[in-house]
């Protein structure tokens, strides 16, 4: 088993789709093909600032980059290609996640003094990182893993024990963002303060009635009683 001593370079794999192929597969905003665009380009920019905001090396590996049959085959192949460039461990981001921040990765490195694999679980099961030491992933077959589905973490941790790597998971339960119900679930927890994000002002412009802003109590009320139902696009993010 490794230990931080003999993990000298840590790299941060962005595995992300450009936000057209994005649109292909999911619809956040109903009815609104641009408004999504923007939504996409959004959330890529941002976990890039994330990643920007720490002292990690980064690759991003979008669509046009992925190389093979299936997304397992896909995704392995972005860990392995950074590993052949002589990191001693990886740590896997995606854009679907935005409570991931750099406390996120370093969360996750510190870990990395004690385990092979750490993963964060998101609320419908997946995963918003994936940590890996070279030797968890020397013998990690990804093809085994559950993937798309509400059991990949654990799905995860059943493959790390039986491949002999120790495996830990975040404390942190992030709101994933897949479908239109999971976005107005997680405009719901921002606006009644269940979640906290360093900046919510594009989230927050999303929602069809600006002019409560100034009025948390009474959009609070209004969240908790009728949810969000009308979602619009931010016109002014580019």
């Amino acid at each position: 088993m490794y230990n931080l001593r003999e993990i000298k370079k840590i790299a941060v794999l962005l595995f992300v789709r450009n936000a057209y192929e994005e649109l292909k597969h999911k619809a956040l905003i109903k009815g609104e093909s641009s408004k999504n665009v923007l939504l996409f380009k959004y959330l890529n920019k941002r976990i890039v600032n994330t990643v920007k905001d720490t002292d990690y090396n980064y690759f991003i590996i979008d669509s046009s980059q992925q190389h093979g049959r299936t997304f397992a085959e896909r995704f392995k192949n972005a860990f392995k290609s950074i590993f052949q460039a002589g990191y001693d461990a990886v740590i896997s981001l995606g854009n679907d996640t935005p409570q991931v921040n750099s406390k996120t990765l370093h969360d996750v490195v510190d870990h990395f003094e004690h385990n092979d694999v750490v993963v964060g679980k998101t609320n419908l099961g997946g995963a918003y990182t994936i940590g890996l030491t070279k030797y968890a992933f020397s013998k990690c077959s990804f093809e085994a893993v559950d993937w798309r589905t509400s059991h990949v973490v654990e799905s995860i941790e059943e493959r790390a024990i039986f491949q002999g790597s120790s495996f830990v998971q975040l404390d942190e339960v992030y709101t994933e963002l897949s479908t239109h119900n999971d976005l107005n679930l997680f405009l719901q927890q921002l606006l009644t303060k269940h979640i906290r994000l360093e900046d919510d002002t594009f989230f927050l412009s999303l929602i069809s009635k600006p002019n409560h802003f100034d009025n948390y109590p009474q959009l609070q009320m209004d969240i908790i009683l009728h949810g969000v139902t009308e979602i619009r696009g931010s016109p002014s993010f580019i």
